[in-house]
């Protein structure tokens, strides 16, 4: 009998100490909880690893209708996005005509599922009240979802892939406006280099600064192959950005943003892009070496 009651004892004790770890994981713990104020910690506990599969499922919940525990109310989200002055100027080109940052935003369970949103209408040209109407409220829907109810002519790739660039986008501008970092050392060289600095501007978008157009590239071949590509596809540089500092690679971007490219057709571009920019950079190499080398001998 006393070993009976000793052991029951145990179980009971070993039953009590997991409901607090079975309460956490019901409540979405982990890397989603407490977050509840830092882009940085949104972009990391609401974006990554949310991707939305089609036919509604996902990898996890953070898109569907459990997405952002943790984060605080949707009600807070909209007031976060507004006081964050970064990610306001950021976000507001995405905003519908005739919205506001703060009325886009109300709805959404976090920062990171209201930035995909936004990414995914303007990636895939859906509108974004119809995208925002399956995504809030009490019968909301995955991003996956959500996607090929409203594009359902869009093939089961397309449908699978976007969500994920609209959360590396998402996940990149939160980042980007909780950052005061100084810029890569590549656009402060560029910057510094007077003969590729010159080729350059003739390249950028009209109204562009080199810094403002370089932030957010890798490195200078990434941003001037990019450059060289808009210009040889007559492809809107921002858009190219926006997908290659998101991840894609240049060949991919360019056939998402020009779908009659085959994609052979779009990574044939791509190389003569970077080709470009090697031949760009070397020249400007070269011809800053013949000026010091004249200078010198003047002096």
């Amino acid at each position: 009998m006393t070993k009976t009651f000793v052991r029951t004892a145990i179980i009971g004790a070993t039953f009590v100490l997991a409901i607090p770890l079975w309460s956490q994981r019901g409540q979405g713990g982990g890397a989603l909880g407490g977050v509840t104020g830092s882009a940085t910690g949104a972009a990391s506990g609401a974006v990554r690893g949310t991707v939305s599969q089609p036919g509604g499922k996902s990898d996890n919940a953070n898109h569907g209708a459990n997405a952002g525990v943790g984060l605080g109310s949707s009600a807070d989200v909209s007031l976060r996005v507004t006081r964050n002055a970064g990610l306001s100027t950021q976000l507001q080109p995405l905003v519908p005509a005739g919205n506001t940052l703060a009325g886009a935003a109300a709805g959404f369970r976090n920062e990171g599922q209201f930035v995909s949103a936004l990414h995914v209408s303007r990636n895939l040209n859906i509108p974004f009240d119809q995208l925002k109407a399956k995504l809030t409220g009490n019968d909301s829907v995955s991003l996956g979802k959500a996607i090929q109810e409203l594009r359902p002519d869009l093939s089961d790739k397309t449908i699978k892939d976007n969500p994920r660039l609209a959360d590396r986008q998402a996940e990149r501008d939160l980042e980007q406006a909780g950052s005061s970092a100084k810029p890569a050392s590549f656009v402060t060289r560029i910057g510094s280099d007077t003969a590729l600095a010159s080729r350059l501007q003739t390249l950028l978008p009209q109204g562009s600064t080199l810094q403002n157009a370089a932030a957010g590239f890798k490195n200078e071949g990434q941003f001037i192959a990019t450059l060289e590509a808009s210009k040889n596809l007559n492809i809107p540089f921002a858009a190219l950005k926006d997908r290659v500092t998101a991840g894609q690679s240049l060949g991919q971007a360019i056939q998402a943003l020009n779908p009659k490219l085959t994609e052979d057709a779009s990574e044939n571009a791509a190389i003569q892009a970077e080709q470009q920019a090697r031949t760009l950079r070397s020249g400007a190499a070269a011809s800053g070496a013949a000026s010091s080398s004249a200078s010198a001998r003047q002096n």
